[in-house]
């Protein structure tokens, strides 16, 4: 199943196994750094308790959907990942 179009990809796989390992890989490089970012940024306004929580997560969620859209962009950009047709 090798050809010179494919040679060093990720063909031994198929498509949506990879599609979705790459997911769940994306997602965890988007939710780890944005949970931080997030965490210092409601730390540094000084919230406490049930607010702190709530402001976390929601910039947490926006900070995560951010930096998945930046991966996504770059996997295409470097011919990673495809766009579906």
């Amino acid at each position: 199943m090798q050809t010179p179009k494919t040679k060093g990809s990720y063909v031994h796989f198929p498509a949506s196994v990879k599609s979705y390992f790459l997911s769940v890989l994306a997602i965890i490089a988007s939710a780890v750094p944005a949970s931080f970012l997030a965490w210092l940024m409601v730390s540094s306004v000084g919230l406490e308790g049930v607010w702190r929580a709530l402001v976390t997560v929601f910039f947490a969620m926006l900070f995560s959907v951010l930096f998945f859209a930046a991966l996504v962009a770059i996997g295409r950009v470097t011919g990673f990942t495809k766009p579906k047709p």
